[in-house]
């Protein structure tokens, strides 16, 4: 815990304007949170209040650096990325986030789908449709959006911003094609997680030309 509230002091000190924490995908709090990967019988582990635990101590530590409005949490409650399972992930990630309510946080960001698959499904979207009925501050959501996905989220109430990920890498002018209403590069997984140039400075971008479609 000391490792993360050091990283979001560095974070504040190199001029970011907030910290995410990663709760998500497989990594270290997300092994706390699941009853697959938590296998412990002490205050850490069991019920889902034990099980949170790691988390709210780890939000309370980069609150000692951030104010809470500059501090946000990624969660993926259906998940299975990095072999990742729980035995009710509706109980989990419900006690989740209403412990996390009571910090007053920027946001809360939920991966709606898992790593390999380019949209969400009924079971995702329902859970997170659950969440949002939970959470008291601003729900982002991300898992294989468009232009047209998005803005559908937005208006149905679905979620109050939508955050890009493999879309951003594949189309480094992605903000100015969704206004555009231009086609998007698709992503090719092959190069993630690289290292090298390809994938991550070879999409190409819309020439100047590009006319709004109609």
């Amino acid at each position: 815990m000391d490792d993360y509230r050091r990283a979001a002091g560095n974070a504040k000190e190199a001029g970011f304007d907030g910290v995410e924490i990663h709760a998500a995908n497989g990594y270290l709090i997300d092994q706390f949170l699941r009853t697959g990967s938590n296998q412990r019988t002490d205050e850490y582990g069991g019920v889902a209040s034990n099980r949170v635990r790691f988390l709210t101590e780890t939000v309370e530590r980069v609150l000692e650096v951030w104010d809470s409005g500059q501090v946000g949490v990624r969660i993926s409650p259906t998940g299975g990325f990095n072999d990742m399972t729980d035995d009710n992930p509706r109980e989990t990630f419900s006690v989740t986030v209403a412990r996390l309510n009571s910090y007053g946080l920027g946001y809360i960001h939920i991966v709606e789908t898992a790593q390999n698959s380019k949209g969400s499904s009924e079971e995702d979207l329902a859970m997170s449709a659950h969440l949002r009925t939970l959470w008291k501050g601003l729900y982002v959501v991300n898992g294989g959006y468009d232009g047209p996905r998005g803005e559908e989220a937005l208006r149905t109430g679905h979620a109050d911003a939508i955050a890009y990920g493999r879309a951003f890498l594949a189309n480094p002018d992605l903000p100015r094609r969704l206004q555009l209403g231009a086609a998007l590069n698709e992503p090719d997984p092959t190069t993630f997680y690289g290292g090298g140039a390809a994938g991550y400075t070879s999409y190409p971008a819309l020439s100047s030309t590009v006319r709004h479609k109609v």
